[in-house]
């Protein structure tokens, strides 16, 4: 299903016709210097909102703090004075606007009624250039930094996660078409009403935890073991926290949209904490296991946890560490954490969410049956699991 949103940029900067004082010293005096009236538009697919972003069956979404970029991908030639596309800053001196957007902030909202995702960047909107130097490509990511690593021909967000918000990235360029995009290719008759397209994706995985309780005996239909107790806390062990997601890349566009993690430093890495839907803490009253009439009941427990995906081949895997409390107050901790595996030959994916079902069978006892879930329909299931 295509998700479309519509990104309304940020607000003009002097006068259209030409350039403020601080704007003086371009690279080509008698080309004017400064925004024209064609204002930056852009649409897309995605998903959003806080914690694992979400879409509705229209692929409308909610999330506060997107960065925009929009940096240069061609000389177009029209204009003389041009300089050479660098990303890394303009020379003293001079305003070259190869860096068009830079890391622009941004709040998604729904608009029920147009059936469209509306962005609007802090400030209002913005506009293309009036020298035609460049045409430009744009970017966006999710959750927005400050911590960004610009280079002649490369831009880097350096993101911390917490396991409690998602990672999106989504660009949109064109080099088909003639200048596209900047503003003389949307004065081009056919062009004026055409919006740049940003396609959204996920770029980690998600957990999510569900419990229900088990009989007293093997195929019997009472469950006063299990309903004693409740599920006080799920951490899961080792999930390294800083990542480094590669925004554009000039020279190497196939980087683009890469989110790495270091899966060596085990001593940098950290036990995220399962929390409910705000962030909270869990709230352990909530996840008694329950069977009415002797139906079990199958309890989902927090909001999930957002993971960064174990890289093929480096054989990671994560653990799983769950406490449990009885309705005396006795706390029974996991003693062995276990291991979060996929059958054979398979892998985890960015996008999907893998849900564990706990059966919980009494205070010494837990076993683990997992199945698979995603944000997109698959096939695939995680192997058991005990503790």
């Amino acid at each position: 299903m295509r998700k479309l949103l519509f990104l309304f940029s940020m607000a003009a900067v002097a006068a259209l016709s030409s350039c403020s004082s601080d704007e003086e010293g371009g690279p080509a005096a008698d080309i004017p210097v400064g925004f024209s009236d064609v204002e930056i538009r852009l649409s897309g697919g995605g998903a959003g909102t806080r914690a694992s972003i979400e879409s509705d069956d229209n692929g409308l979404f909610e999330a506060e703090g997107l960065g925009i970029f929009a940096l240069a991908r061609g000389v177009m030639g029209v204009n003389a004075g041009a300089q050479p596309i660098s990303w890394a800053g303009d020379a003293p001196g001079t305003k070259t606007y190869a860096v068009l957007l830079d890391n622009a902030e941004a709040d998604a909202t729904k608009d029920d009624v147009a059936q469209v995702t509306d962005i609007e960047f802090a400030g209002g909107p913005k506009f293309y250039p009036m020298g035609n130097w460049y045409r430009y490509g744009f970017y966006g990511y999710y959750p927005r930094t400050e911590t960004i690593e610009m280079a002649d021909s490369s831009c880097t967000a350096v993101l911390t996660i917490t396991g409690k918000e998602d990672v999106i990235y989504g660009k949109a360029v064109n080099d088909d078409e003639d200048y596209a995009y900047s503003a003389l290719y949307f004065r081009q008759t056919g062009n004026t009403d055409k919006v740049p397209a940003m396609q959204f994706g996920h770029k980690l995985m998600r957990i999510t935890f569900s419990a229900v309780p088990g009989p007293d005996t093997e195929g019997g239909s009472t469950y006063t073991n299990a309903t004693n107790m409740k599920v006080k806390s799920i951490r899961v062990l080792g999930v390294p926290t800083e990542g480094r997601l590669v925004l554009a890349d000039l020279k190497s566009p196939q980087n683009e949209g890469t989110l790495t993690f270091d899966w060596e430093d085990t001593g940098a890495m950290e036990n995220l904490e399962l929390t409910e839907a705000g962030d909270l803490p869990l709230t352990p009253d909530n996840y008694y296991m329950e069977a009415p009439e002797g139906n079990p009941t199958e309890k989902t427990i927090g909001q999930g946890i957002l993971l960064p995906v174990p890289e093929a081949g480096s054989g990671y895997k994560y653990k799983v560490e769950v406490t449990l409390e009885d309705k005396s107050g006795n706390v029974y901790e996991c003693s062995y954490p276990q291991e979060l595996t996929l059958g054979e030959d398979k892998q985890f994916e960015a996008g999907k969410s893998y849900n564990v079902k706990m059966t919980i069978n009494g205070p010494k006892e837990i076993t683990l049956q997992a199945k698979l879930t995603k944000w997109e329909t698959v096939d695939g299931a995680l192997g058991d699991l005990t503790f």
